[in-house]
């Protein structure tokens, strides 16, 4: 039988709590503001040793207590001065996930991904520290760590077909999370059935693919997917020719010799690959969708009805590529280079409707259409034929003024922390209204609350979009039909009949 029990001492800042699972006994803390909390908690076993670049596998039960107070460590990465988990402890032993509470049964759960390309990042990154979000609301927030890069994404399948699953395996990662907390959150005070799955940029589309796997229906009900969609993945071929070139960079013959790797020497190998992409390891490592594991055609998917019975919202910032704009000096080169889609034919015919935007804005904001805000009107189009669906569009700017309002400049807002170079003093107000709008949503699917007004649900026939910023929170209908009646062709062109 399953128990639970807390334990406390007589100081609050020294308080303690202990949840006992199938899976041991994990001594957590109770933080300042009253939040019980658990870190670095082991999800499935280490994918080291004979277990690296193959599928996750279920932790056997145990007796044993276990000390959750530290992050685990960050999935092995290049450092990037960008991401701040990619400075800390890192490790190929990193399938761990965090959790906190205030406290209570039953209570919606929110379970984030997070981004950074598919390549850096990690649930110990302050930005995403859950316990200001649980402190205000009645929720159980749940981050966790999967693997990334080549360790996650990296697809060896050409190579030896006994890795058949490695161009995704930090997909499999979050469903074997998703399936632990299944089976386990109700001892830390979640329902198990009412689950959302939240994330921005690569954890976004991470959201939006696993809406569409097989493997994991039935692990989540909702899904807030902040900047990504179902359209960033790989083709089987071009995430081959990636592996192909890591193995002709390290001289490696095949995986047999791979396996024999210490980490240190892959991630030389890595590096020199991470060096030769250069703007293409924004989309290298992609997941890839070969129709096995993950759908051969998410967006098709989608419009098929694979999401049936799951709630969405979903939007973009209003300026997503100034954030690269200001870190990339080339970032046109970087566009056309990484993002295929955006061809100079499409510019010259786009920008004869759009003179009113002077350059450099123009071209970005042809790139903001394309890659971001169209695909993501329409999954929120394709999905609203089958459940509700909510769309925003976030437009507080950044007090860096060359930023404006960028790629994760939400981010702040949703966990109440600051981040370095984006938004530093998040607004209380703004704070306020997004988490209460956020877990109105976790909580039944609909995020109208009392802090903001009435947000009127997307559909083809009338596209409203929620605006968002300090000022005010606006629903407009069709804010961009012009653009969606433009560029939509370049989307669906690929869909099958």
């Amino acid at each position: 039988m399953i128990r639970k029990f807390f334990i406390g001492n007589i100081r609050a800042a020294e308080q303690t709590c202990k949840i006992k699972t199938r899976y041991g006994t994990y001594n957590g803390f109770v933080d300042k503001q009253g939040v019980q909390t658990w870190l670095g908690i082991p999800y499935a076993k280490p994918p080291v040793g004979a277990l690296r670049w193959h599928a996750p596998e279920t932790l056997p039960p145990s007796d044993k207590t276990f000390d959750a107070k530290k992050f685990g460590a960050s999935a092995m990465q290049d450092e990037d001065e960008t991401e701040s988990a990619s400075s800390l402890e890192k490790s190929e032993d990193c399938l761990t996930l965090n959790i906190w509470t205030r406290g209570g049964k039953n209570l919606p759960v929110m379970v984030w991904l997070h981004g950074g390309g598919f390549v850096n990042g990690g649930s110990g990154d302050p930005i995403y520290n859950g316990a200001n979000l649980a402190a205000s609301h009645d929720v159980v927030v749940v981050t966790i760590n999967y693997r990334l890069n080549l360790f996650g994404f990296m697809n060896f399948a050409a190579i030896d077909s006994a890795f058949a699953d490695t161009g995704y395996l930090g997909i499999k990662d979050q469903v074997a999370a998703l399936t632990w907390i299944k089976e386990n959150i109700s001892e830390f005070g979640g329902a198990p059935d009412n689950v959302t799955i939240f994330g921005e940029s690569a954890g976004a589309i991470s959201s939006s693919l696993l809406m569409v796997t097989p493997a994991a229906k039935g692990l989540f009900q909702k899904v807030i997917a902040q900047s990504g969609h179902h359209d960033f993945y790989n083709l089987p071929e071009h995430s081959a020719e990636l592996a192909a070139q890591f193995m002709e960079l390290g001289g490696y013959k095949n995986m047999q010799e791979l396996m024999t790797k210490s980490t240190a020497e892959l991630m030389i190998t890595y590096e020199k690959l991470y060096n030769e992409l250069s703007f293409m390891i924004d989309v290298a490592f992609f997941p890839t969708c070969d129709g096995k594991f993950l759908p051969a055609h998410p967006f098709q998917a989608l419009k098929n009805g694979a999401a049936r019975g799951i709630k969405l919202l979903t939007g973009t910032t209003a300026e997503e590529y100034k954030y690269w704009a200001l870190y990339c000096e080339d970032y046109r080169e970087l566009l056309a280079t990484a993002h295929p889609k955006i061809t100079p034919e499409l510019y010259q015919s786009w920008q004869k409707n759009h003179l009113e935007i002077e350059e450099p804005e123009r071209y970005l904001e042809l790139a903001n259409q394309l890659d971001w805000r169209v695909g993501q009107e329409l999954a929120a189009e394709y999905q609203s034929a089958f459940d509700d669906v909510y769309f925003y569009l976030f437009s507080q700017k950044s007090p860096v003024e060359e930023l404006g309002s960028c790629h994760a400049i939400d981010l702040p807002f949703v966990f109440n922390n600051p981040s370095e170079g984006i938004e530093s003093n998040p607004s209380p107000k703004l704070v306020n209204q997004v988490q209460a709008a956020w877990c109105a949503f976790a909580t039944n699917g609909d995020p109208n609350n009392d802090l903001i007004p009435t947000w009127k649900k997307y559909s083809a026939a009338d596209r409203q979009t929620m605006e968002i910023n300090s000022a005010a929170w606006t629903c407009h209908k069709d804010l961009n039909a012009e653009n969606l009646s433009e560029l939509r062709g370049v989307y669906e062109d690929t869909l099958l009949d």
